[in-house]
């Protein structure tokens, strides 16, 4: 009997449980549907205003005080949509306003996410004041995907560190890089090419050279040629790899000789980049040996011979046709 009046008291809470779930899921959705209209004409009625301050119109006084929050959202947004001028004038708008100060203080608060949220704000903005809290914020805070954060807002001013420094900041010394690491090892390319350089001259574990390598590729600079060609012929296989992926981002005609070496590289993995890289590189130079390896024992290497080949024979038949075509003319 007991064990009956148990579960008939265990059903009469999970029904009034689940009753009052589902009322509050109900009444959540009514008050999101009742405020979304409310929302949108806030954030129409503060894009319009701001929109005519950065024209250098008046803006009437309705009286209505917008919370700093509510207009932080609509200048965001607002600043992805301007260009040029205008969207310098709107940040010295924001900035006259003092909208920049919560983001700012923001950048200190207990929760990692707000501390991404304000960081993500910062680097819309811009600004000798954003810019410096993103330094500390980079330095200073303790957890590692806030400084990375930090790291990417700073890379899109152009203010990051030297790599080494950067590279400790984030963590990256401590493990094997990931998606995120490899991508701001790119941006340091771009500003610290001969850094990196440098670097690989350091005792390091495999992938983390091989992400490295792969980031010089986004250097755009021709110096880093040698390097790669010598990280082409290195035993481990993704640093080959990466070296092929670099020189295909690259796209300097002057790697052609190793690139076609590695067509016949004993790995698969190398032979596919190095198929790739051809295909990028435009070298039509390589298509016997590509004819050959789309009958390769690995189905992968074939398949990418396979698209590769239609793409360097029609490059091929416009070379030959314009010399007719002139001829004609």
């Amino acid at each position: 009997m007991n064990i009956y009046g148990g579960l008939i008291q265990f059903c009469i809470w999970a029904t009034v449980f689940l009753t009052v779930a589902f009322a509050l899921l109900v009444l959540r959705r009514w008050y999101t549907e009742h405020r979304a209209p409310v929302y949108k004409a806030r954030q129409k009625a503060i894009t319009h205003s701001y929109l005519r301050r950065v024209q250098g119109m008046e803006v009437e006084q309705t009286g209505v005080k917008w919370s700093v929050e509510a207009r932080l959202q609509a200048l965001t947004h607002l600043l992805m949509l301007l260009r040029g001028g205008d969207r310098d004038r709107l940040i010295q708008l924001a900035e006259l306003d003092g909208l920049l100060k919560a983001p700012l203080r923001q950048c200190k608060a207990w929760r990692a996410a707000r501390r991404i949220d304000a960081v993500r704000t910062l680097q819309q903005y811009g600004g000798e004041a954003a810019i410096a809290k993103l330094r500390e914020v980079l330095r200073h805070d303790r957890h590692r995907i806030v400084r990375l954060n930090a790291a990417f807002a700073l890379a899109g001013f152009h203010q990051l560190p030297p790599p080494r420094e950067t590279i400790e900041l984030i963590g990256m010394p401590a493990r094997a890089p990931t998606r995120l690491d490899v991508a701001m090892l790119r941006a340091l390319a771009s500003e610290y090419p001969t850094h990196l350089v440098r670097m690989l001259g350091d005792v390091m574990p495999h992938p983390r050279r091989a992400a490295i390598i792969d980031a010089l590729g986004w250097s755009n600079v021709e110096s880093v040629i040698p390097t790669l060609e010598r990280a082409a012929s290195f035993d481990n296989i993704e640093i080959r790899c990466a070296a092929l992926r670099a020189v295909g981002k690259l796209g300097h005609p002057s790697v052609a000789k190793w690139v076609l070496e590695a067509l016949e590289d004993p790995n698969a993995f190398v032979r596919i980049q190095a198929v790739n890289c051809c295909a990028t590189l435009r070298l039509t130079i390589a298509l016997p040996v590509l004819r050959v390896l789309s009958h390769d024992p690995e189905l992968w290497v074939r398949l990418r011979a396979e698209e590769a080949i239609p793409r360097l024979e029609s490059l091929v038949a416009e070379r030959q046709a314009k010399p007719a075509m002139q001829v004609a003319v």
